[in-house]
């Protein structure tokens, strides 16, 4: 049953990524592009649920090697086009992989992107999917997170009245949760929950989303 619906959803994500503009625009989000653009170090970098690769080459851009992971082949083979013509192509390993079943590198990375993927799995799967990509992460390594929360549109009206994309979420979070994920063994460097008006994709709408920025102190 699992399988049939992760083969069900990678079926409609490749669909939303066939368009030939990006999916969901080209701009990084605007914390994580803050701290990347601040950090002097650089290194190695994982993006989870790449999609058609927008914070992906924007961190080969700032010169970090970068390994991305989505469930959508259609996904990866756009982003390995758009590589190419960016001349970046040597800056990225790809995988078309459901993140839960890629095999984790232990301590390999230097910075984790996140970006709707914890809220695109069940809830029984965050805490282990967690573990497992904190895992890969360096000592000091920076992980930026982004989720839907209960307070989403998408979850308090029950359908797709929302977003056209409200089918993929899976677990909405509740307040703090993704706090309290982190907090024992990360130091959160930026927390917030906050409503956003979308433009990336469909007509406007409105999220509501929680954003962390944490360090690893383990």
């Amino acid at each position: 049953m699992e399988r049939r619906r992760n083969n069900a959803q990678s079926a409609r994500f490749d669909l939303v990524y066939s368009k030939p503009e990006m999916a969901f625009g080209s701009d990084p989000e605007p914390e994580l592009a803050k701290f990347i653009e601040s950090s002097a170090h650089k290194g190695t970098a994982l993006d989870l649920g790449c999609g058609d690769g927008r914070h992906s080459i924007f961190l080969a851009r700032h010169g970090y090697s970068v390994t991305g992971l989505d469930i959508s082949q259609v996904a990866i083979k756009k982003l390995e086009g758009i590589a190419e013509r960016e001349k970046l192509k040597s800056s990225l390993k790809l995988y078309h992989r459901d993140a839960r079943d890629f095999d984790y590198p232990r301590e390999e990375f230097d910075f984790v992107a996140a970006v709707t993927l914890f809220d695109h799995v069940p809830k029984k799967d965050v805490e282990p999917l967690f573990e497992k990509v904190t895992g890969s992460l360096k000592r000091d390594g920076v992980i930026f997170i982004k989720v839907h929360t209960v307070k989403d549109p998408g979850k308090l009206n029950g359908s797709d009245k929302a977003s056209e994309l409200s089918w993929a979420i899976q677990h909405y979070f509740e307040e703090a949760e993704l706090r309290g994920l982190l907090e024992t063994k990360f130091k959160i460097l930026k927390y917030s929950e906050y409503d956003d008006l979308d433009r990336s994709h469909g007509k406007p709408h409105f999220h509501n989303f929680a954003i962390a920025l944490a360090r690893k102190t383990f």
